[in-house]
């Protein structure tokens, strides 16, 4: 006897920035992530893992509410807003705030775990566009530790972490999270006006960013581009013609200034000159950093493959004030620069997979 099933149109969907990952390419992703996560083990950072969900309060801690635009939310049985973890950095300050509290400091911690970001980009499509509604992240994050050296040695981990990865060719662009908000207010930009800037530099768009301010200002992009914290007189050689309106906004970029001209000098002493760059117009739109900002880019793939900063501010939101630095890699953009494919037709092919794994540094 026949039996006929009747298959709904669209069955095989899936919600918009959600992925599949067949047999070769969750292989490879695997991989990736236990060589991270061992390489972090090694290096003194032990294995945390929290809950797919947070309270959206607990996500908001040093955010704006606009933020929560991004997230995936819904109400649990108790009528909370919750939402699926857009990162892992406000869940790790919520589960260190006790130890913070009882001073069992320092701590150091690895993590990997997916994260979900609401998108109707088609876009999200694509790991490596940046855009990806769900995405692999492994880091660390270093909670009691304050200063230019930290901030070193987590540039210098990161470095490691992706030469035991396989990549040789990657560069580390650093700026701090607090510099370019003070000179625009030095120079007397308005509230709304340094907010706005900071959305354009977010996106990379120079253009739109010199439309927003005012025209009477100096050039912000050609000071920024002509200064480097391994020449420690530049910003005030490329300044040297301002009229500052805040004081009290100069004595802040100044003391920005100052913890990245110590971070180069300590970059220098690790050996890291060649790797980092400094680039005053990296801005991140995540509110709680308050220093050191860092992307992490590789040949092939436009988004950056890891990211990280310094927010000395956030545990203080759950009770527990420490300074903390972290980290993380995004595994899919990592697998995108190894190659690996990630349609249904390319990951049965066992040479490939052997490829790209003796490339990231070893076999299975």
């Amino acid at each position: 006897m026949t039996v006929s099933v009747n298959v709904p149109s669209g069955f095989a969907d899936r919600p918009m920035g959600m992925q599949d990952s067949y047999p070769g390419f969750a292989k490879r992703r695997r991989v990736i992530e236990n060589r991270l996560v061992d390489f972090f083990d090694e290096a003194g950072y032990e294995l945390v893992s929290s809950g797919a969900f947070e309270f959206v309060d607990t996500l908001l801690r040093a955010r704006p509410f606009e933020a929560a635009r991004e997230w995936v939310q819904l109400f649990d049985g108790m009528g909370n807003a919750i939402a699926l973890r857009p990162e892992m950095t406000p869940s790790i300050a919520r589960m260190a705030a006790p130890l913070v509290t009882a001073a069992k400091l320092p701590i150091r911690w690895s993590y990997a775990e997916r994260v979900y970001r609401r998108t109707n980009d088609p876009a999200s499509l694509s790991w490596a566009s940046g855009k990806a509604a769900e995405s692999t992240q492994v880091g660390v994050e270093w909670i009691g530790e304050a200063g230019a050296t930290a901030d070193a040695q987590v540039l210098d981990l990161c470095h490691r972490a992706t030469l035991a990865l396989g990549l040789q060719e990657t560069q580390t662009v650093v700026s701090h999270a607090r510099l370019l908000p003070a000179l625009l207010k030095a120079l007397g930009v308005p509230g709304e006006l340094v907010a706005d800037g900071l959305a354009c530099l977010t996106r990379g768009d120079y253009v739109a960013f010199r439309a927003v301010l005012p025209s009477t200002l100096p050039d912000v992009i050609g000071i920024l581009q002509a200064v480097t914290p391994y020449e420690p007189d530049s910003l005030a050689d490329a300044t040297a013609g301002a009229i500052w309106q805040s004081e009290t906004a100069r004595q802040e970029m100044e003391a920005a200034w100052g913890s990245l001209v110590l971070l180069a000098s300590a970059v220098t002493d690790l050996g890291l000159k060649e790797q980092v760059m400094f680039d005053l117009t990296l801005h991140r739109d995540i509110t709680y950093y308050t220093g050191l900002v860092f992307e992490v880019f590789a040949p092939g793939v436009g988004a950056p493959i890891a990211l990280g900063g310094r927010y000395d501010d956030l545990l203080a939101q759950f009770g527990s004030a420490a300074p903390a630095v972290g980290l993380a890699f995004e595994v899919e953009r990592v697998l995108a620069v190894l190659g690996a494919p990630m349609t249904a037709a390319d990951t049965f092919s066992a040479g490939s997979l052997g490829a790209a794994v003796n490339h990231a540094g070893g076999g299975l």
